[in-house]
């Protein structure tokens, strides 16, 4: 199963608790019903250093977000490779506002189990958070993409439109892909592609430009062995001309669940639930695993 969405795929924040109401489709919001959390974003990739782990807070509705303190750079991280049982202590860098394996002394490795675990004091609470997650086994890597280069919406000789697609060597273990498209060069109005199926005016583009420049295709349901399957990169993912960036990644369950999850919290019946979240304890968030693959390609102007 294949389906297209905008998600800043490494990048979020979750805010206010909230109260859950049933029948009418509708969320009632209350000042006594905020109750602090720790808020964890952060990614395991195999053969690299830990780093880029974000400790954050959530706030309550009509916050001054002047006055809140949101990266909790105080906090007490650690992660534990669940093989070996060693702990290992993660150290805050201030200049990326977030937490490191400053002396590379963990190894992350295919197929084994980490958990992080946080402490912090908010709003005056000692507040705990854990998560597990486990690296995908080894296997995935991009195999290559069908064209290096095409021109917007590309046409064959039937009229059929040209996709990019990336091929890939599937991991054992994982029906999970996604692609991150990422616009390079000057992404701006002068590359922006105007001529959209979607009517998008300048006005639009530069309140959003950093918006147009991301986006992420995934596919799903992938049979679960060692083999090979392809990725389309559909047209709607690309809005500039130029050089793009495409980052395919093969990712455990928590990043599968929290994607198919974080917009899909109302029922049929109007009735809430919460996204499927990983974090025990005082947390919202999500701490996964990923196995990344890296491309180039180019929309080229044909006017």
């Amino acid at each position: 199963m294949l389906r297209y969405k905008f998600l800043p795929v490494f990048s979020y924040l979750l805010i206010a608790a909230t109260l859950l109401s049933c029948g009418e489709g509708s969320i009632s919001i209350e000042s006594d019903q905020y109750q602090p959390k720790i808020v964890i974003e952060g990614y395991l990739r195999p053969g690299q250093a830990v780093s880029n782990i974000i400790i954050r807070r959530n706030f309550p509705v009509g916050a001054n977000l002047n006055n809140l303190q949101l990266y909790l750079s105080e906090a007490a991280v650690t992660i534990t490779d669940l093989t070996s049982g060693n702990s290992y202590p993660l150290t805050y860098n201030s200049a990326l506002q977030s937490f490191q394996d400053e002396n590379a002394a963990l190894e992350i490795v295919f197929g084994n189990s980490y958990r992080i675990n946080v402490a912090a004091t908010i709003d005056g609470k000692n507040l705990q958070a854990s998560s597990i997650t486990t690296v995908p086994q080894s296997g995935f890597s991009i195999i290559g993409l069908n064209h290096d280069s095409l021109l917007y919406r590309q046409r064959d000789n039937q009229d059929n439109l040209i996709d990019f697609v990336a091929t890939f060597n599937r991991s054992p273990g994982v029906d999970f892909y996604a692609a991150n498209v990422l616009a390079l060069d000057a992404a701006d109005t002068s590359t922006f592609i105007f001529d959209n199926p979607l009517g998008t005016d300048t006005v639009d583009v530069l309140e959003n430009i950093n918006d147009y420049r991301f986006s992420e295709i995934e596919l799903q349901d992938t049979p679960m062995t060692a083999g090979i399957s392809g990725l389309s990169l559909f047209w709607w993912a690309f809005n500039f001309y130029g050089e793009h960036q495409i980052i395919v990644f093969a990712a455990d369950d928590n990043y599968r669940n929290f994607y198919n999850t974080y917009d899909n919290i109302e029922e049929i019946g109007g009735n809430f639930h919460e996204p499927l979240l990983p974090i025990a304890g005082d947390g919202v968030g999500v701490f996964g695993s990923i196995i990344a693959d890296t491309v180039y390609l180019k929309v080229l102007d044909g006017q």
